[in-house]
Parts: structure tokens; sequence; C-alpha cells
């Protein structure tokens, strides 16, 4: 696989990020943007994310893994690690597919109930989008632990993953090309799935 493709792909969902960040109004003073904005940047966002796991498994697959190091124990956490307070719900964006948001107390859902009118915070939207911006912050440790995923579910016997084509008629025409060819290469990528023990 090209690294200048895989440079080229990141680069458009960076730049599709924030234009739909500024285009929805959330770099704006305001604390709250209309539902209308949103739901258009909660489906923009949707969209990046399916590409953005596409690239880092398709990164994942051109890996060569060392053995997995032993586990040692954790560090105690320096002073630039953030302490979390009740206010602070922090966003993971599971590469495998599921988001999970969790408090204090439990998980949680970030956006509340199903059917919720008014204005949103922007506090949360923003949530996700550094969860998203953490990743294209250093994409190659994200395609190390799914490339580790992948391998025990490989050695497991789990069937090969499949990528179906998405929709890209509302993508600009450079991430567009990026995601209609995402699933032909992961094809490719995956096509030594079952060959190698």
């Amino acid at each position: 696989m090209s690294t200048d493709y895989i440079t080229f792909a990141l680069q458009q969902v960076r730049v599709s990020l924030a234009e739909a960040t500024y285009d929805a109004g959330l770099t704006r003073s305001s604390d709250t943007v209309p539902q209308s904005a949103a739901r258009w940047w909660k489906a923009r966002v949707k969209a990046l994310v399916i590409i953005l796991r596409r690239l880092i498994m398709l990164m994942a697959l051109s890996l060569t893994l060392d053995p997995p190091k032993p586990h040692t124990a954790k560090a105690t956490p320096t002073e630039e690690d953030p302490v979390l307070t009740k206010a602070q719900i922090p966003y993971s964006l599971a590469l495998s597919g599921q988001t999970l948001v969790y408090t204090l107390e439990g998980p949680h859902t970030s956006e509340g109930a199903p059917g919720v009118s008014g204005p949103v915070p922007v506090a949360t939207l923003m949530r996700r989008f550094e969860a998203l911006a953490r990743i294209l912050r250093d994409p190659e440790k994200y395609a190390v632990r799914v490339a580790r995923v992948m391998e025990r579910q490989r050695r497991a016997g789990a069937p090969r993953p499949f990528c179906p084509p998405m929709k890209t008629h509302r993508l600009k025409p450079e991430l567009g090309a990026v995601a209609a060819g995402l699933p032909m290469l992961l094809a490719e990528a995956f096509g030594r799935w079952n060959d190698s023990s």
C-alpha cells in the first residue's frame, strides 16, 4: 500500500472535519447550536468516522507486528494527564465500530434521550470532535492496536471482515474518491486473511 495514498486520505479527513466543524458553527463563541446544525454535523462526522476506520484497518493490514511485550504495571499519572470530573464526559471512538461513552457513574448516552429537541450544547459535539482529532494526530498508534486485534481474530478463525461500499454523493470529490476506493483496497488486503497461519 502506498503511503502517499494514506497520507492524502488522512489529510482529506482532517480538512473535511475542520470544514464541517466550522460550517456547523461549533467554533463560534456560542455555547449551543441549533439542533439542525448538530444533526448535519453528526451526519458528516459519521461518514468521516467510517472512512477513518477503514483507513486505519488498511494501515493495520500492511503492518508486520512484533511479538507483544509483556504487560507491566502502569506508571503513576503525570500532572499533564487531565483529571475528569462529573461534568466532563470523555467521548470514546472505538475503531471496531462501537462507540461507548462513560461518565464516572458508568455507561452514558452522550446526546441525551431520543426525541429531545432544542439547542444542542457545543461541548458534547466537541468531545466527539476531539476523539476523532486524537486518532488523526497519531493514526499509526491506532493502526498497531487494530492490527493486534485483527491478528487475534484471524488466529481464532474468525471470517475475514467485509467492507461494503458507502454512499459518496454528499462528500467532497477528493474524499468521495478515497471512500469509493477503500472497499476494493481492503478486499485486496484481506485476500490474504486465510492464507497465513
